[in-house]
């Protein structure tokens, strides 16, 4: 049994997650915004459903405080997306996002990653894994061809905050990547995308349990093959 802290386990990817360790007998606690909303994770029986805003650092702080037990496996989940924010997709370019709302979204998307990991840093076990759920437009290489500043910036954002921590953990003998989940059926994605929440998480989950030291720092896909800076 493993011991797994998911962010933003509530819905779509994280949610599929979520229900592929508690199928596999872990201990799964979930962070997510409304804890008294999430009813179709509570059915799954979690661990434990905790309240985190990962845009806010106290209440992250809050959130880690409440975990007292060694960690396996941590899943930076959580985000959100233009529209949630209420900016049509169509203004959301380089020529006309506007930046406030860009730093926000920078700040929850991206430097939540690092909020939360460094929060529960010294609760991390000798050889554990930080999974950070980024997006393929977080690559330069393939973040040029999108017109959405916020989202493709705060992807990048989360990118930066994944090699550095995978740098200053290593003497930890802590494992630390980043993935493009695949273009996933999600509120974010959309109903044609590719891939079911399901398909991407359980590829995920196959992918984190395969994960060596030796590729820590690495972008990967949901199928743990290299995706492009």
């Amino acid at each position: 049994m493993s011991r797994i802290i998911i962010t933003g386990g509530n819905r779509g990817i994280g949610l599929e997650l979520a229900k592929a360790y508690i199928l596999n007998g872990d201990q799964v606690v979930v962070g997510c915004r409304q804890p008294d909303e999430a009813t179709q994770l509570a059915s799954l029986n979690p661990t434990d459903i905790l309240p985190i805003d990962v845009g806010d650092e106290q209440s992250v702080k809050a959130f880690a405080k409440k975990i007292d037990y060694p960690v396996d496996i941590l899943v930076n989940n959580a985000g959100t997306s233009v529209e949630n924010m209420g900016l049509e997709r169509a203004e959301a370019g380089v020529m006309n996002a506007p930046i406030d709302l860009t730093l926000e979204m920078i700040k929850i998307n991206g430097l939540s990653a690092a909020m939360v990991t460094r929060e529960l840093a010294d609760k991390l076990n000798a050889g554990a894994k930080v999974a950070n759920i980024s997006s393929q437009i977080g690559s330069m290489v393939v973040g040029a061809g999108f017109n959405n500043l916020p989202y493709s910036t705060s992807k990048a954002v989360m990118n930066m905050v994944t090699v550095q921590l995978a740098s200053r953990l290593k003497k930890n003998n802590v494992t630390v990547v980043c993935f493009h989940p695949g273009w996933v059926r999600t509120d974010m994605g959309g109903s044609g995308a590719d891939l079911s929440s399901s398909q991407a998480a359980q590829a995920i989950h196959t992918t984190i349990a395969a994960i060596t030291p030796e590729q820590s720092g690495l972008f990967l896909r949901w199928d743990g093959s290299i995706h492009p800076w």
